[in-house]
């Protein structure tokens, strides 16, 4: 099969192995994509949803925690890099075993002055899209709050990726994001809640409800709210109670690396619980 060069990086960057798995060159560092699952709340179920790609660096076949990989690498080729490893999990989204699952990619619109990269990155996406035969409309690109606030992607960027096919999304929403004026510009289809802060806020009843405001505020305007970083049982009873429409963490499942064929099955809320009776299903 043939891979498209990644802009910035030297020919090669990409390899194919006899069943098709892409992985990724950079340096020392070998690169495999891994995808943990996004269920939506359905009833009383949790059906499959789509996934996040997330990158495993491997250098003399020992793992590299991404953020030190990320750390290593020369400042210009930050965003090459970072292309290559969205184009690995786009190239491996086939092996999935699951047709029409939704896949989120974090996406960077570049600084200010340097768009021409961000552009230009978005279309290798909408290339590889092609190139893999990959739907871009099952394609989530998101952004970082903190770049939406401070004005970083801008409106020519967003209506690009929409005329590319590509979906948004507004990534690690939480406090100190006075946002809101800007995702009624941008529209994103989705806005996830950052993890940690969900995490920290979820044993306190009076934030629980505010966040309940929140998110029905987003909805209000027409986003789907994803739920990220839930690791316990009560921690999904709070995601479920507020409004969630998606959720995703370790208590749903860690991420696993390409090749790894996931269940299509839907899965019952009440499994999760071992009182079922105290298993709160919003009304939808």
């Amino acid at each position: 099969m043939t891979v498209s060069n990644v802009p910035g990086l030297p020919g090669g960057s990409v390899l194919v192995d006899e069943i098709g798995i892409e992985t990724g060159r950079y340096g020392s560092f070998h690169l495999k994509t891994a995808y943990q699952p996004i269920y939506a709340v359905a009833g009383d179920v949790l059906a499959p949803y789509g996934v996040e790609g997330f990158v495993q660096p491997l250098i003399d076949f020992e793992p590299v925690e991404p953020a030190t990989f990320f750390s290593m690498v020369e400042p210009e080729k930050l965003g090459p890099v970072r292309s290559l490893c969205r184009s690995l999990h786009m190239g491996n989204y086939h092996h999935l075993g699951i047709e029409g699952l939704m896949l989120h990619l974090n996406c960077e619109a570049g600084k200010p002055g340097e768009r021409g990269d961000a552009f230009a990155q978005m279309d290798f996406l909408a290339e590889r899209a092609g190139e893999v035969e990959l739907d871009p409309r099952l394609v989530v690109c998101g952004f970082i709050a903190r770049d939406v606030l401070e004005d970083d992607v801008p409106d020519s960027l967003a209506r690009a990726m929409r005329a590319a096919g590509f979906r948004l999304a507004v990534d690690d929403f939480g406090p100190g994001h006075s946002v809101l004026d800007r995702i009624q510009r941008i529209r994103p289809e989705v806005v996830k809640i950052d993890g940690g802060w969900f995490r920290r806020i979820a044993g306190f009843e009076s934030a629980v409800r505010l966040l309940a405001k929140l998110i029905a505020g987003l909805k209000g305007d027409g986003a789907a709210v994803l739920i990220r970083g839930i690791e316990t049982q009560a921690q999904l009873n709070v995601a479920l109670s507020v409004g969630a429409d998606f959720v995703q963490g370790y208590l749903l499942g860690r991420p696993v690396r390409a090749g790894t064929v996931f269940d299509p099955q839907a899965v019952e809320i009440s499994q999760f619980f071992r009182d079922p009776e105290k298993v709160i299903i919003p009304l939808r």
